[in-house]
This record gives C-alpha cells, structure tokens and sequence, in this order.
C-alpha cells in the first residue's frame, strides 16, 4: 500500500485551510454574524453554524499541515543521507523544525475548537503558536531550499519563498501591533448571552488600527498557506511506500538465526521518497526499479 502522489498533501492542506476562512466568511456574513469588510478570520468561526464548518474544515487543514512537514522531513533525510552520505547537523536541525511545524499545526487546531468567545486564552495561545511557530519554521526551511537548490527545485521557488517570508514577517508585526494592542474594541462593549460580536464602523474608535490588523492577519494566513503549498512542487516526483512486514516463526528456546536485511541501492534520485518511518523507507533507483526495507517481526509459537 502507497501513494504515488504526496504532493496532494500540502495541495489539501491548502484547499482545507481557504474553504475554512471563505466558507464561513460568506456565512458569517450573510447571517449578520461579522461586518462585511475584513473581520477577523477567527470571527467568522466564533458563532454557530459557521463556527462548527470552520473547526472541522480548519482541523482538516491541520492533520494535513502536520502530514506535510513530516514528509518535507523525510524528504531532507533522503536528500543529505542517502544521497550525498552526508553526516552533520542536518538531521538535528531537520528534527528540531519537524516539531516546530507540528506545534504550528497543533496550533491551527487549536484555534479550530476554541472559539474566541468561549475561552479567549486559549484561541490566542493557539494563533500564537500557529503563525509564531509557521513564521520560524518557514524561515528555515527557505534557508534549507536555498542550500538544496537547484537539486530538488528551481532558484525561483527559493527566491519566492524569501518573499512570502519577508511579506509573513511584516504582516506578523503589523497584526500584532495594529490587532490586540491599537486595535482594541471599545470597553464599554458587552456582547449578549449568545456571544454577539463587536460590529465594526467606520465611526468606531480605533477602527484605522482595527482595519490594519484585520487586512495583516489576513494576508499573513494567505502567505502561510502560499508556502506551504509552494512543498508541492519538490514533492510531485516523490512517492511513499509502507514498509514488507516479514513475519519469522520460533519456538521457545530455539530461535534461529534469521535476521532481516535492507538493500540500499547505490545511487537514489535526489527527490525525496518519504517512508512512514524514520528508517523504513522505499528507494527509487536511477533506473526506476523500487526497493523495499524489510521489516522482520518474530513471532513465537
């Protein structure tokens, strides 16, 4: 069992995260939930029914941002290991930004199923790590594709990267300092006891600063989202491959000699052919042919 084009993943992760933030946009608004122009993305999944589309179409987006940066990984491993036999630093920095990108996931998640009216500290916490931890990992890996260029991709995906990175850092800044800090809602504003939110005017004070954050945290989300589909391109020559079980029977006492091997084909194609574990892997020579690592599993009679 395999699947021959990974590269839909980043693809899902991308489609499921837009269908959250327009889907219940356009419901939000056209139940009078949120203002038409610009309302946080984290607004429009607050009240029902479009809270409950947006957390299971947002949590959707995760599982598939979390798959991503796991295969981005396994695609570095293959790309410095069995490839050039490079030992070094690489697979610490590769681990460390594999759980840096799994935390930005689990922060996305978070924001999915805790609405901002129900328990505020936790959505936040959640943005936080989704945007703070996306921004630190996309950075490095834009360092690691210049390094890997022009093996794996083209120098203008690298380049394209540095821009959505430089974009994702400015639009970071200016939401949180045009969002929660200038931009606050007027204090004397109580929402009713189904959670109504503040409706933004052009008359409401701070509302310059407001339409800032709003604008940055929406374009930050589109930038994020631009990246993380941008993997697509290195990963659309890649496949993966469960690992052979082979099962060797025993007796108590007598087992036999029997161990498993791993054939590693001398020269692999510099893509990366992610495996569903770290060493588990299936290889694609230059001529095509696959092999397989074996798992060897003893059973006892």
């Amino acid at each position: 069992m395999g699947l021959n084009k990974v590269w839909i993943i980043p693809l899902c992760s991308f489609m499921f995260s837009g269908a959250a933030f327009f889907s219940s946009y356009f419901i939000a608004v056209y139940l009078g939930h949120v203002t038409k122009f610009l309302p946080y993305i984290s607004d429009n999944g607050t009240l029902p029914p479009e809270s409950c589309i947006f957390g299971q179409l947002l949590n959707l987006a995760a599982l598939f941002l979390a798959c991503t940066v796991y295969l981005r990984h396994r695609q570095i491993v293959e790309f410095y290991w069995h490839r050039f036999k490079q030992v070094g630093r690489w697979r610490t920095i590769s681990c460390v930004l594999l759980w840096i990108g799994y935390t930005s996931a689990f922060g996305v998640s978070m924001v999915a199923n805790f609405q901002e009216n129900n328990v505020i500290i936790v959505h936040y916490t959640g943005a936080l790590m989704a945007f703070g931890c996306g921004l630190l990992y996309t950075w490095a890996q834009t360092v690691l594709s210049y390094n890997m260029n022009p093996k794996l991709a083209k120098p203008i995906v690298s380049h394209c990267r540095l821009l959505l990175n430089m974009l994702s850092t400015v639009f970071f800044c200016s939401m949180i300092i045009f969002g929660p800090i200038l931009g606050q809602q007027p204090n004397d504003f109580i929402p009713d006891e189904q959670g109504e939110l503040y409706k933004w005017t052009p008359e409401s004070p701070r509302y310059l600063e407001h339409m800032i954050g709003t604008t940055s945290e929406w374009l930050l989300a589109i930038c994020f989202q631009l990246y993380i589909l941008s993997f697509a391109i290195e990963l659309r020559h890649a496949y993966c491959h469960a690992p052979k079980l082979k099962l060797v029977a025993f007796y108590d006492g007598t087992e036999s000699d029997i161990t498993g091997s791993s054939v590693v084909p001398p020269e692999a194609i510099p893509y990366a052919v992610p495996g569903l574990g770290m060493n588990h892997m299936l290889y694609t020579v230059s001529d095509g042919a696959p092999q397989e690592e074996t798992m060897v599993v003893k059973v006892k009679l």
